[in-house]
């Protein structure tokens, strides 16, 4: 796995939420991925775009994604990286994660599994 594929991938991602189209953003999840969202139950299947669906319909409207290491072991890769989330120009949420990418069978690559957290304290109440 290239940084490119890596780079692609989160372009992909970015730009899904910037359109509002979560059908394009499913696209970068391999079909047995596992999302594994904050404050949430694991996401699979058809579950990841209507998750991603649900935070669109909460307004986000954009993001960063920022790789800080990756690191490939034959069909698998762990990118590690920050990200935020954006509702117009306001970042909404900022943090860390982790994606396992996973070469498929046609030799791309897609998440695999997708885990993040926030830097920013749970809101009272």
């Amino acid at each position: 796995m290239s940084r490119t594929d890596v780079d692609t991938l989160n372009a992909t991602l970015v730009q899904a939420l910037e359109k509002g189209d979560s059908a394009l953003l499913a696209t970068v999840y391999s079909p047995d991925a596992h999302l594994l969202p904050p404050g949430s139950d694991p996401v699979t299947g058809q579950g990841i775009q209507a998750y991603w669906q649900s935070v669109m319909d909460m307004g986000v409207t954009g993001g960063r994604l920022e790789t800080v290491s990756l690191d490939e072991r034959d069909d698998l890769a762990v990118e590690e990286g920050r990200y935020d989330m954006r509702v117009g120009p306001d970042v909404v949420d900022e943090g860390k994660y982790v994606v396992v990418h996973r070469r498929q069978p046609d030799g791309e690559w897609k998440y695999a599994v997708d885990i993040w957290n926030s830097n920013r304290s749970p809101s009272a109440g």
